[in-house]
């Protein structure tokens, strides 16, 4: 399985085209299937691609959304990234999209994991999950060396969501996420990070180098990642 990039000369066409790229896919997979599931990074990178979804003529209505890691705090704060996904996409147009959020109230993410888990399994296979991509070569809330890290980036695990314990971690040490099982539970994956930083990591980790999840994501033959990048 090849794996595909795409490369920009900058952050607004990189946004603008991977906006074109995931409206096409929600279309074709509404047009064949129709329906379509999507898990979707949260974090500042994505905003400027939400936005411009949020009023594109999609058939809104048959789209289920839910995401691929949240920090450990309420919705209705900033650093939440349901919050994100709210603010930024559930409006305009796509308010008719379907959103099926992580946070439970447990007072850990470990805690409420399971019943995550059986919100979102309707929703898999995703259609697409779209993935950033830290520094680290971490993806969503897999943060190697947090506590919850090596049984969540097994991919011979069965849990397809965990509970991670970063105390670094900004926002919320306290995190769900997706796990490796539960990111390969995906008929397309979508990388989107910039600057030179990040695609020298990326490029080590094409390579077989380091030792972060993205390595692992982009030496896995099942689901086809593509990765969109700028400097």
């Amino acid at each position: 399985m090849n794996h595909e990039e795409s490369t920009f000369l900058d952050r607004r066409r990189l946004f603008d085209g991977l906006k074109t790229d995931l409206a096409d896919h929600i279309a074709e997979t509404v047009r064949k299937r129709r329906k379509a599931s999507l898990a979707l990074a949260g974090g500042t990178t994505p905003g400027p691609v939400y936005q411009g979804l949020s009023n594109l003529p999609l058939p809104w209505e048959k789209v289920s959304i839910t995401l691929t890691d949240e920090r450990w705090v309420s919705p209705e704060d900033p650093a939440s990234n349901e919050y994100l996904i709210r603010e930024q996409l559930l409006h305009r147009r796509a308010a008719d999209a379907t959103f099926v959020p992580f946070k439970t109230n447990h007072a850990k993410a470990s805690g409420g994991a399971s019943v995550t888990e059986k919100r979102i399994s309707p929703l898999m296979p995703f259609d697409i999950c779209l993935l950033g991509m830290g520094p680290d070569g971490h993806i969503a809330s897999l943060i190697p060396g947090a506590e919850g890290y090596d049984a969540a980036a097994d991919p011979a695990g069965s849990r397809k969501v965990a509970g991670i314990h970063a105390p670094n971690a900004p926002g919320s040490p306290e995190r769900m996420t997706l796990t490796i099982p539960g990111i390969l539970s995906s008929r397309r994956i979508v990388l989107l990070f910039m600057g030179q930083e990040k695609l020298n990591v990326y490029n080590d980790a094409k390579e077989g180098r380091g030792n972060s999840p993205i390595r692992d994501l982009l030496s896995q033959k099942k689901v086809p990642v593509h990765s969109f990048w700028a400097p």
